[in-house]
């Protein structure tokens, strides 16, 4: 199974989210999927079943840094992954780079978010514009620890939408950006895509040759969603539709 990335955002409250984790382990079978929920809940839904990940991480290391949480704690928490750059985060492109350093260095796997504009998209700049920021944040990279460099292409305008990019506008997409990657640094990096990830396309976004994972926000709300479709990979239809809105 191709890795799941789930934002669980800020939907949860305790009661939810143990409700949640239940409805998870029930399944009793190990996932590949992520669960990224806020950080208050990172040691309740520790699980033998999947990983956790974290929404977001402060670009410094311990400190006076009032509500921010180090990658050294996070580590601490058995934290796996850890979300760069997600475009609900107001945040300066200093600062990611910052997170993303200290991420690796943690031995963390960074999902490294990456966009374009709807008139980027409208004017066929997204391949370029992509390649850009890959290229801006891999410079503060060193190659050892390229393994741990996951690139999330999560077209911003698309963002909690009933649809997603045509997929095989993606797999064109992903193709050039990943031959262009393993020229210029003879490594293969995984490329992941999210938004406007709904019932209705998850099942073919899932099966394309050129899409390595999937970050999903919405759908994963509920754990119901999750479950189903780690069951039921080649019958997507099967999952909870009324989340989406």
């Amino acid at each position: 199974m191709k890795p799941l990335i789930c934002n669980l955002k800020m939907e949860h409250n305790l009661q939810d989210i143990l409700k949640y984790k239940q409805e998870l382990e029930e399944n009793k079978e190990k996932m590949n999927i992520v669960i990224c929920p806020p950080f208050c809940y990172l040691p309740i839904m520790h699980s033998r079943y999947y990983q956790i990940g974290a929404q977001d991480v402060s670009p410094y290391g311990n400190g006076s840094y009032t509500g921010k949480i180090s990658a050294h704690a996070l580590k601490s928490l058995d934290v796996k992954g850890v979300l760069i750059g997600h475009s609900e985060i107001e945040d300066t492109f200093e600062n990611k780079l910052k997170k993303l350093r200290r991420v690796v260095t943690e031995g963390m796997t960074a999902y490294v978010l990456i966009s374009d504009t709807k008139e980027d998209h409208d004017y066929q700049y997204t391949y370029t514009k992509l390649l850009s920021k890959i290229r801006a944040y891999l410079s503060r990279v060193l190659p050892k620890d390229y393994p741990k460099v996951i690139f999330v292409y999560e077209a911003t305008w698309l963002i909690g939408g009933k649809d997603a990019l045509n997929v095989t506008e993606i797999e064109n997409l992903f193709y050039q950006i990943k031959q262009e990657l393993k020229y210029e640094y003879n490594f293969s990096f995984p490329l992941y895509y999210g938004g406007g990830i709904t019932s209705a396309n998850i099942k073919e976004l899932y099966k394309n040759k050129e899409i390595d994972g999937l970050l999903v926000g919405n759908y994963s709300k509920r754990a119901k969603n999750v479950v189903n479709f780690v069951q039921n990979k080649e019958d997507s239809t099967k999952v909870d539709t009324t989340i989406h809105n």
